[in-house]
Formats: C-alpha cells, structure tokens, sequence
C-alpha cells in the first residue's frame, strides 16, 4: 500500500479508483472567508498557509505549487505540521489556512469551515493498485474488500 499525489509511469501496476476527493481551503470559522461560499485561488494564495513538512510528505509542496501555478503570487507555508490533525489545530488557532479534502469536514466537523476554491481544482483519485498479472488470493480479497467499502459508503457503484 503506497499514497502518491503524482501520477507516474505505473505501466506495470493496474489501478482502480475508489473514490474522488475534492479540495478545499480550510479557514478558522471566524475567518471573513469562512462567510463566502467559494474563494478564487487569487484570493486565497494571499493568506498564510499552514502545510505539511517535506519530510513527512514530500509530494505535498509540489501539489501546492501546482495548484497555484496559474496565479501570480504563490501562497506562503508560514509553518509545517507532521499530520492532518495538527495542521487543523494550527489553523483552528488562526495561524493560517491550508488545503484539505473535503472528506476532513466530517473529521474536524466544526473546528475549521472548508470553502470551496474557484476554479475548482481536479479532484484527488484515491484507489487500490496491485502488480499487473497474476496476484495472490489475499491480494485479490483485498482488492475486492476494497471496492465492497467504497460501494457501501455510496462511493462508487460495485463493478
């Protein structure tokens, strides 16, 4: 089991996609953008952001930075966390605002407002992956234990 905000060259791997994610700016609820119903990329790459460390995720400075590539001034991470968790805390507090999924709403619940960004950037695909060819009878009740959990919670259809 691997998490990769990139796609690469996974010619030797078949994916599945399990579900989509789409992303949001997280604010303190008494930010001024937690009034709005959406802010432009523009808007939000003027606040302080609050991210997480290269080390822990090295993908994630890049994902920033491509979805900032089509603004002029690129958001500025003031302050990296190890996880999730606390980048919500540091932005609860007021430190900043940072990106999330959407799904952290159900997590967080009122502790931070998700404020859909315009224009809305591609969802992230979540899924399961496995070496093309033949796999093992566990790796196959996995995969199918998989796409059975996404169906029940209303994600995808089963296939």
């Amino acid at each position: 089991v691997a998490r990769a905000l990139k796609r690469g060259p996974f010619g030797d791997f078949r994916f599945e996609e399990l579900l989509r994610e789409h992303i949001r700016l997280a604010v303190p609820p008494n930010h001024p953008f937690a009034q709005r119903r959406s802010v432009s990329l523009a808007d939000a790459a003027q606040q302080p952001f609050v991210g997480l460390t290269r080390e822990d995720y090295p993908d994630y400075h890049g994902y920033l930075a491509t979805l900032f590539a089509s603004v002029k001034n690129k958001p500025q991470v003031i302050e990296e966390h190890d996880g999730m968790t606390s980048v919500v805390s540091a932005v609860e507090a007021g430190t900043g605002v940072a990106v999330a999924l959407e799904a952290f709403g159900y997590t967080f619940g009122n502790r931070v407002k998700l404020v859909r960004l315009t224009p809305e950037p591609k969802p992230i695909s979540f899924g399961i992956a496995a070496r093309k060819g033949r796999v093992t009878p566990a790796t196959e009740k996995f995969w199918q234990c998989a796409k059975d959990a996404a169906a029940s919670i209303g994600v995808f259809s089963k296939k």
